[in-house]
């Protein structure tokens, strides 16, 4: 072999020591990056099981709860698991939206509960201080005027679903009218807005006292396109609109006529705007579908946007600072009552 060969086939050889070097160490990171990467994965396994354990291990806690555990105390006061779970269901865990509760707000709503158990509490031992009792009568006319809100037979199957019985119920209405008792003691003294600082507020606020563009209209909704075209003949013919909007519309204003209230842009449905602020006062629209049925509108009047004079919505303003000094007078006394109470809860129960 010539000198030039001797020289390719060296080349070659270190070529191929090289190739092979390069294969070696690719291998040997291919290899470090799998253990890694199995290793992370692992991890995260771990970490998921690791969780899943705990929560499975809270909720084991909340099942073995019994009845008569407790889960809450206030002052000398112990409210049971089974009162607890009694009082949630009743007021969050009713009618048909209830299943579909997620956990992150069935916990939301146990925390709100437990410091509405807590207030309430707080408020009917500062009643206890302060002798102050409900009357009887009293109990009586709240449960008059409460009977009024239902129909005819469901009156009483409703208040044994929810309470169990008359006298649970009669118990929880006198709780609530001590409650509001006391609060109408301690903290209703405390609420003092002067018509100054209305006026103050009035004029910082300004721009949310003025009144936009407004029209008071009535409505009729049925189901089927045929019908509503019958409505429309009969309101051509010259027949009350309100008459008929009690006899045939679908829509809860149908007992009132059909009677809209007054209503501003952005206030009603879009498909709604469109129609009765294009509308002249009097006038019957044309038959419009939507989402919820067949429509038919006619306006009764329209006032145009104004600026409202304090004289107007000084009460509405001096109102609604009351209820702001009041909400903030209650949240520093009862921060003042905890303060001063042994409170324990017991959370894993819950």
């Amino acid at each position: 072999m010539n000198e030039r060969g001797k020289v390719a086939e060296k080349s070659r050889g270190q070529g191929l020591e090289v190739t092979s070097y390069k294969s070696q160490v690719t291998s040997r990171t291919l290899v470090t990056w799998c253990k890694k990467l199995l290793f992370c994965i692992m991890y995260f396994v771990f970490c998921i099981l690791l969780f899943a354990g705990c929560k499975r291990q809270e909720e084991e806690k909340a099942k073995a709860a019994s009845p008569t555990d407790v889960v809450i105390r206030i002052g000398d006061r112990e409210i049971s698991h089974g009162e607890f779970q009694g009082t949630f269901k009743r007021l969050f865990l009713e009618g048909e939206g209830a299943a579909e509760v997620k956990d992150e707000e069935l916990k939301n709503l146990k925390i709100d509960l437990v410091n509405q158990l807590v207030e309430e509490e707080l408020i009917l031992e500062e009643a206890k201080r302060l002798a102050i009792d409900v009357k009887d009568n009293d109990v009586f006319k709240e449960m008059e005027e409460i009977k009024k809100e239902y129909d005819g037979d469901t009156f009483e199957s409703t208040i044994m679903n929810k309470y169990g019985s008359m006298d649970k119920w009669k118990e929880e209405i006198r709780k609530k009218l001590l409650i509001k008792k006391v609060i109408d003691k301690i903290i209703t003294p405390m609420i003092i807005v002067k018509e100054g600082e209305a006026q103050r507020y009035y004029k910082e606020h300004i721009t949310d006292y003025k009144r936009k563009e407004q029209v008071r209209a009535r409505m009729i909704v049925v189901k089927t396109e045929e019908e509503a075209n019958s409505v429309r003949g009969r309101l051509k013919r010259g027949e009350g609109f309100a008459r008929i909007a009690q006899e045939v519309s679908l829509s809860p204003e149908g007992k009132r006529g059909g009677d809209l209230g007054f209503f501003g842009k952005g206030d009603m449905p879009k498909e709604f705007e469109d129609v009765v602020f294009s509308l002249p006062p009097g006038k019957i629209s044309d038959v419009i579908k939507t989402v919820y049925g067949y429509h038919i509108f006619r306006v009764e009047e329209k006032r145009g946007a104004m600026d409202l004079k304090f004289s107007e919505i000084k009460d509405q303003i001096m109102n609604k600072l009351k209820r702001e000094k009041g909400d903030m007078e209650f949240q520093t006394w009862m921060k003042e009552l905890k303060q001063k109470t042994r409170i324990e809860v017991k959370e894993e129960l819950l």
